[in-house]
């Protein structure tokens, strides 16, 4: 069973690397309604999810689970192109779905990814 525990909003991700400061790439916007994620750069990568709810001892956590679909920039000319020129890595971690702003490590891949997650805002109602 699914637990609902996260806050639907539009959601500000930001790759953080101290001391530096963060690009217009390395930022996106995601989307929450629902449990449900969504969201995209500005270099075209797509980001879906999903956020489960803990039944442990830290309630107010949430596993992240979602996948990172890049596309690809250059084709072969001598390969025809895949129906779909991208691919996809798998995105882990935990978040507190309650929180405005915070600071997380998410595994995109097999690599660790120091984000900072911060609440822009409700989403209009449908």
């Amino acid at each position: 069973m699914k637990v609902q525990t996260a806050v639907d909003g539009l959601f500000e991700v930001i790759r953080t690397r101290a001391p530096e400061r963060a690009s217009a790439s390395e930022r996106f916007i995601l989307i929450c309604r629902n449990g449900r994620l969504f969201g995209a750069d500005p270099q075209g990568r797509v980001y879906l999810g999903e956020l489960h709810g803990s039944k442990g001892p830290a309630p107010r956590r949430t596993s992240l689970r979602g996948t990172y679909k890049i596309p690809l920039r250059q084709r072969s000319p001598h390969i025809p192109a895949p129906p779909e020129p991208s691919f996809t890595v798998p995105i882990t971690g935990e978040i507190d779905p309650q929180a405005l702003s915070q600071s997380a490590t998410v595994l995109v891949g097999s690599k660790e990814v120091d984000i900072q997650i911060t609440y822009l805002g409700p989403l209009p109602r449908t």
